[in-house]
């Protein structure tokens, strides 16, 4: 939604160099919709071990193949867990608003949904036979370039968002 957005916004701090991936937590638990992951040995072992999770567990029922995977490895093993920090969803996994992008939904709480400014709108679970539909609105929002939707990183707040998030995960990571 926004291009002029950098993507580096979001990335760690140089601090926090163990930190391998990012990801986002929906009332489904984890979301990997969108999810930056940081080119690394690691990271080619977490994906190897995801995509042989169904061969190597076939006796674990997978709700969301690729998802349910990932969130288990992440959930039974430590080394893969450790490098992973759970993010705000808005940040690069925001749901998407009215089905003509324009208005908040009211059935969706505000903070979830994707606002002038942010990076991108993510879809869940949106029907094949319903893309075209869903997603027309948001391409014309995109396509039209309007001021208000792509926002200079300074006018987005998230600058400062971004530097509590990793200030407060600083602090809470030097008090273990």
């Amino acid at each position: 939604m926004n291009p002029d957005m950098p993507l580096e916004t979001f990335l760690p701090p140089p601090e926090f160099s163990d930190v391998h991936m990012l990801l986002t937590k929906d009332w489904n638990g984890m979301n990997n919709g969108v999810f930056p992951i940081r080119v690394h040995p690691w990271a080619v072992e977490l994906l190897s071990a995801a995509i042989a999770y169904p061969v190597v567990r076939p006796d674990v029922e997978l709700f969301w193949p690729d998802q349910s995977a990932l969130a288990n490895l992440l959930q039974d093993n430590e080394y893969f867990s450790r490098s992973v920090v759970y993010c705000p969803l808005r940040w690069f996994n925001a749901y998407m608003r009215q089905p003509n992008g324009e208005g908040l939904n009211p059935d969706s709480p505000a903070y979830l949904q994707v606002h002038p400014g942010d990076l991108l709108v993510h879809f869940p679970g949106t029907p094949r036979d319903k893309l075209t539909e869903t997603l027309e609105p948001y391409l014309a929002i995109a396509e039209s370039h309007r001021p208000e939707w792509e926002l200079p990183l300074e006018r987005t707040g998230y600058i400062e968002e971004t530097k509590r998030f990793w200030e407060r995960m600083h602090r809470s990571s030097s008090s273990r």
